[in-house]
C-alpha cells in the first residue's frame, strides 16, 4: 500500500462528521421553514378571525355578536375519536363557566352529512351552541388541519390560547378563569 491509499481513509473520517452535521442543520432549517409556512396563517393570537355561523338549531350566529364573552372555539368531527373523548370536558366547562361569561362555539368540520353531526351532539348531550362549516370556510380562516383544535378567545375578540388535539377540563378551566376574571 501507498501513503496515497492510506490517506483516503482518513480524509473521508475527516470530512464525513462535518458533513453528517451539516446534513443534520440544513433538514432542521428545511423542517422549520415547512412548519413556518403551515401555520402560518393560523391565528396564534391577535384578532380572532370574524365569521358567520348556521347553527344546527336554525339560527345564525357571528363570533363578533360575542364579544364582551370569553370564547372557547371548538372544531370538531362526529368521527374523530379525539373528539369524542374531550366532548365532555367542554359540556363541562359550558355548565359550570356560562353563567360568568363563557361561550363555547362548537364548528363541525369535514362531515359527511349534518344528521351524523346532530346524532354525535345527541348522543353526547352537548348542550353549547354548535354549527356546521359548510364548504371549510371557517376551518380555512382558522388554518385547522384536523379536529379537534380549539381557540380560546378573550373578551375583546383576541386569541389567547390555540390548543391543536383534544383538551381536557383541568387543562384549560384555569386558563379560562383568568380570562374570565380580566376587564373588557
Amino acid at each position: 500500500m501507498t501513503g496515497n491509499e492510506r490517506a483516503t481513509p482518513r480524509i473521508a473520517a475527516r470530512w464525513g462528521c462535518p458533513a453528517l452535521l451539516l446534513s443534520v442543520i440544513v433538514a432542521t432549517l428545511v423542517l422549520g421553514a415547512q412548519l413556518a409556512e403551515r401555520n402560518r396563517g393560523r391565528p396564534a393570537s391577535g384578532p380572532a378571525p370574524d365569521f358567520p355561523l348556521q347553527l344546527f338549531n336554525g339560527e345564525t350566529m357571528k363570533l363578533s355578536g360575542l364579544r364582551g364573552q370569553v370564547v372557547l372555539l371548538n372544531f370538531w368531527a362526529s368521527w374523530c375519536p379525539p373528539c369524542r373523548a374531550e366532548a365532555p370536558d367542554l359540556q363541562a366547562l359550558h355548565e359550570d363557566f356560562a353563567r360568568s361569561g363563557l361561550r363555547v362555539l362548537g364548528v363541525n368540520m369535514l362531515e359527511s352529512s349534518p344528521a351524523k353531526a346532530r346524532a354525535f351532539i345527541d348522543e353526547l348531550g352537548i348542550g353549547y351552541a354548535n354549527g356546521e362549516d359548510i364548504e371549510q370556510r371557517i376551518a380555512r380562516l382558522y388554518s385547522v388541519e384536523a379536529p379537534p383544535e380549539s381557540f380560546l378567545i378573550d373578551r375583546r375578540g383576541q386569541v389567547r390560547q390555540v390548543y391543536i388535539g383534544s383538551i381536557r377540563y383541568d387543562m384549560i378551566s384555569g386558563k379560562i378563569q383568568s380570562l374570565l376574571a380580566e376587564a373588557t
